[in-house]
């Protein structure tokens, strides 16, 4: 298949773009930072895959930016597309569309759990979706792609990172809220997700995750085991940081938001190619 990736040299995207090429697909990128995109020839490609946008940035509170590159550009190439004969679109949104962020208390996301995004980038990766849904028929199916945390080898961003530092600076690791889970899906499965909806030629909406959520504990017991360090924990010093509960740190590390296992079954898709341990070591080692 001839398949188009919005948002050249992204993570996610050059990683999906390998992915899909190695089983066989030719793959091409469309920059969308010039406006190329609003005269480009869509007709050659029977898939677009949505990955750019504007993700959260803590010094723009610009609400049009938001919704030009996140709302409105989407629904501006799935309608060209779609007019010009491409037959699918699968658009990366966010678990954030549930307004549901980190809490230290068991926080699971799923099936009755209503859309309620709050924040710029929620809201208007939400307004996007909906924008999508309506372009949807028979000719033109839309898949819409809810991730939770991607994590892999050289991905930006510091929360693997942090706790990769965490894991090998301290000796001895607080134990608490173990029973507050953090889902999570490794580039490999993510990349595997969209190759099946792809080929499958599917529609809805997808919330994926690794084949499970794990608490902050597990995480760097993960990680201590993959960097070659025992991993030791108190449930003393555990108890310490309990009763510092109401820092903004404590939650940003041991909070969690996760995904329900039947939320994310994807109609028995067989996308977890890679469990999350070893997902976890490749990415740290």
């Amino acid at each position: 298949m001839h398949i188009l990736i919005i948002g050249k040299n992204s993570y996610i995207g050059n990683h999906v773009d390998d992915w899909l090429s190695g089983h066989g697909h030719r793959v091409e990128q469309l920059d969308v930072l010039t406006d190329e995109w609003k005269t480009f020839d869509y007709s050659p490609f029977d898939a677009i895959i949505h990955v750019a946008g504007i993700v959260h940035q803590p010094n723009c509170n610009d609400w049009d930016l938001y919704k030009k590159v996140n709302t409105d550009m989407p629904i501006s190439i799935a309608t060209m597309a779609k007019a010009q004969g491409v037959k699918q679109y699968v658009f990366f949104s966010t678990m954030g569309v549930y307004g549901l962020g980190k809490r230290l208390s068991p926080n699971v996301i799923d099936e009755r759990t209503p859309l309620h995004a709050e924040g710029m980038y929620g809201k208007s990766k939400l307004m996007a979706e909906e924008g999508l849904h309506e372009l949807q028929d028979k000719t033109f199916r839309v898949a819409i792609v809810r991730p939770p945390s991607v994590y892999g080898k050289g991905c930006r961003g510091g929360y693997i990172s942090g706790f990769a530092s965490v894991a090998r600076k301290l000796p001895v690791i607080p134990r608490a809220y173990e029973d507050v889970k953090q889902s999570f899906i490794y580039i490999d499965n993510l990349s595997e997700l969209i190759r099946l909806i792809i080929e499958k030629n599917l529609h809805g909406v997808f919330c994926p995750q690794d084949d499970k959520a794990v608490s902050a504990n597990e995480l760097l017991q993960v990680i201590s085991c993959s960097i070659g360090k025992k991993y030791r924990s108190s449930a003393l010093l555990g108890l310490c940081v309990r009763l510092l509960h109401c820092i903004p740190l404590v939650n940003k590390a041991y909070g969690g938001v996760e995904y329900a296992k039947s939320l994310s079954a994807a109609d028995g898709l067989n996308y977890v190619v890679i469990p999350f341990d070893e997902g976890m070591r490749r990415t740290v080692t």
